[in-house]
């Protein structure tokens, strides 16, 4: 015979954003446009185009990077608005 008891609690039920892929998302955003910068303008003197590529890279991917972060705390500020209090019930079985 299998026994079950039942118990009722409160609960809170919201969205909220997953961080690391907003993170990730924004650096490869960065990478892409520092890809893009390299080959907009024309080459130096000083600095092979691979050099350029790296050194805005660098910076494109930790400003992307900040700001796909940036975006998930708006975002997640913006879900939190949205919350809703339901009850939910937890069932325990009991074998003997």
């Amino acid at each position: 015979m299998v026994s079950m008891s039942q118990s009722e609690q409160e609960v809170v039920i919201r969205r909220s954003p997953r961080f690391l892929r907003f993170f990730v998302v924004g650096i490869i955003l960065g990478i892409i446009i520092a890809m893009i910068l390299t080959f907009a303008f024309p080459p130096s003197g000083e600095f092979t185009q691979l050099q350029v590529f790296g050194f805005l890279a660098l910076i494109c991917g930790i400003v992307g990077g900040t700001l796909g972060l940036v975006f998930a705390l708006m975002l997640d500020r913006l879900w939190s608005q949205r919350t809703i209090t339901t009850l939910a019930e937890h069932e325990v079985e009991n074998k003997p």
